[in-house]
């Protein structure tokens, strides 16, 4: 039987990682967002803009709602920090999903219920801190992604 060491069992915390999990927490805010939304019947008013669709169609087709981000940004955040653990390390998926984090910060901001606190439910002003939250943490885990893929990774190297 062979010997083991603690090098085997070695839990990958890099940016890698850091990065695809601040991208599902954005996604789950984004779900905690559209659910909370529909409950409480809270369209997405960017800046007083406004589309004639339901809650739900506004979601359904990437409009977003007021505490919600739209469904294509967790989709591309997602789908950018799973494609960052390829062998050559690039800058472009911390920057996408920063940029992304970013989007929601501002999204989330540029909402009238965002500045209307008195008319929030607990439901609303939960789903408002987890957009923000996890927003934050994908702007800081892309931003520490870009900033390692540009240093050389010997367990990337080609070989």
């Amino acid at each position: 039987m062979p010997v083991t060491t603690g090098e085997d069992f070695r839990v990958d915390t890099g940016p890698d990682r850091a990065l695809l999990a601040a991208s599902v927490a954005f996604a789950a805010a984004a779900g905690l967002g559209s659910a909370v939304a529909i409950r409480d019947d809270l369209p997405g008013e960017p800046l007083g803009m406004t589309v004639p669709l339901s809650v739900p169609a506004g979601l359904a087709v990437g409009w977003g709602a007021a505490v919600a981000a739209p469904w294509p940004m967790p989709v591309a955040a997602v789908t950018a920090a799973a494609m960052a653990k390829r062998r050559r390390p690039s800058v472009r998926p911390g920057a996408v999903c920063a940029a992304i984090g970013l989007g929601g910060i501002v999204g989330t901001c540029i909402e009238p219920v965002t500045r209307r606190p008195r008319s929030w439910s607990v439901a609303t002003r939960l789903a408002i801190g987890a957009n923000l939250s996890a927003s934050a943490a994908l702007v800081a885990a892309g931003a520490w992604h870009g900033a390692t893929a540009r240093r050389p990774h010997p367990e990337r190297a080609f070989g």
